[in-house]
């Protein structure tokens, strides 16, 4: 029997392939029926609790920046960093009086009130003497006092740089855990170029990493964010590689016969835990991260086993099995082992791409599922309590979450188009790139500037 992995991509997704097609992701637009939800147990995934824009949402205002800096491009990014953040209201600038624009960087909070505000950020854009971008930002909540509950100057190697930062803290402020805005998403193009390609979590500052001139799949940042993990073809074999994720040479990490790919590194970033068939059968081995070498074979099944992804602590792998007939999602201990896998996912007949949230106290796994009516969408399982809760219904095919590093956002390719960024509590959604791409990896959260 002969294993590949073919580069045909369906909605953003690949086709692994063993003789017949096992997971694949899908272009269907059919819509889901809406309802109340799936009872536990049946072959039906939930249906989608929609909440209405705005519901329950901060009412945040953000007037004109101010100052002799890029003003416009200031406002542009701090909006935009707020929007992703589903946590916030952002009120129309249309309805600010006039008044309250020629205000400055003063506040006043009657004032303010009347056109619905909770709270205001403000900025003023300028330069340092060695010409690197300086925002001075201020947050203002109503009924808090006239002062500032927020109030710092932020430098950065650009004024979209330095935004991000203040934006961090505003949602710091209210969240108690910063932002984190400024991290990096990588992921696999699939229109003419085949290359790994990077973006800021806004979509802005792309950059293609990767060199190969062959189909590149799966990428996977390193827990530190200096390395990508991905899956080429160049050599003619589905080879695991790792390139620097600002770019540059890229180095062959496995290249055993057959399948290298779906790499998920361990917390501490010294193995690799991946779908090889060098053997015979698609199993899931640990590889040593720098030399490739073998450490250990984590499932032994005659079923496939593919698209691994470790627990926070890293005690743990969730992955994707056949094993029962239909692709589900499996959990086992991290040290592997045959019979020591459990099955977590028993409503829909066919999910995949699991992904762990980052943090140990969210104990969440974010997967694809089909729905009955063969739409793919994003749904989230909760490993304590075993309840399925569905994030994306009713806008075409959307597949491949990937959780951002504060654990609090997924990013997911939808067959509107490009990749999209929701949070799951507020289900507040935005397009942050447009373009043909799969498999988003969410690199870790940008160090703190002080």
């Amino acid at each position: 029997m002969t294993l590949r992995l073919e580069a045909a991509t369906l909605a953003g997704v690949f086709v692994l392939a063993v003789g017949t097609t096992l997971l694949a992701g899908g272009a269907a637009h059919a819509q889901a029926p809406a309802g109340t939800g799936a009872a536990a147990g049946s072959d039906d995934l939930p249906t989608i609790r929609i909440t209405p824009s705005g519901t329950d949402l901060f009412r945040l205002a953000l007037p004109k920046a101010v100052g002799d800096g890029d003003t416009g491009a200031a406002l542009d990014t701090e909006t935009r960093d707020l929007d992703i953040s589903g946590i916030f209201h952002l009120l129309d600038p249309t309805s600010f009086p006039a008044d309250l624009q020629k205000e400055g960087m003063g506040f006043s909070s009657a004032l303010w009130s009347q056109v619905g505000a909770q709270g205001v950020a403000k900025m003023k854009v300028g330069h340092t003497a060695s010409g690197a971008a300086q925002v001075d930002g201020a947050l203002y909540v109503i009924g808090r006092g006239e002062g500032p509950v927020l109030s710092r100057t932020y430098k950065g190697s650009d004024v979209h740089d330095a935004v991000h930062q203040f934006a961090n803290d505003i949602v710091g402020y209210f969240t108690g855990q910063p932002g984190i805005f400024g991290s990096r998403i990588a992921v696999a193009l699939t229109g003419k170029s085949r290359e790994i390609l990077t973006m800021d979590m806004d979509g802005s500052h792309t950059m293609t990493v990767t060199k190969m001139g062959s189909d590149c799949l799966l990428p996977a940042f390193s827990p530190g964010g200096g390395e990508i993990a991905f899956t080429s073809y160049l050599k003619g074999n589905p080879d695991l590689w790792v390139v620097p994720s600002a770019g540059g040479r890229a180095r062959r990490v496995s290249k055993q016969p057959g399948l290298n790919t779906g790499a998920a590194w361990t917390p501490g970033g010294g193995s690799i835990a991946l779908t090889m068939s060098y053997e015979g059968n698609a199993e899931i081995y640990r590889i040593n991260a720098s030399e490739g070498f073998v450490q250990t074979k984590l499932t032994i099944n005659p079923a496939i086993d593919s698209s691994p992804s470790y627990s926070p602590d890293g005690s743990q792998i969730a992955f994707v099995s056949n094993r029962q007939g239909s692709p589900q999602i499996f959990v086992m201990p991290s040290t592997g082992g045959a019979g020591n896998a459990k099955r977590v996912t028993f409503q829909g007949k066919y999910n995949q791409t699991p992904r762990w949230n980052p943090r140990a106290d969210k104990p969440l796994i974010a997967f694809t599922g089909r729905d009955e009516r063969g739409v793919f969408d994003i749904f989230i399982l909760d490993m304590k309590t075993g309840k399925i809760d569905r994030v994306t219904q009713n806008h075409g095919s959307n597949l491949d979450p990937a959780w951002s590093p504060d654990g609090r956002l997924l990013a997911y390719v939808s067959s509107r188009g490009g990749i999209f960024v929701t949070n799951p509590e507020t289900r507040h959604e935005v397009q942050i790139w447009r373009g043909s791409a799969a498999s988003p990896s969410w690199g870790p959260a940008p160090a703190r500037q002080h």
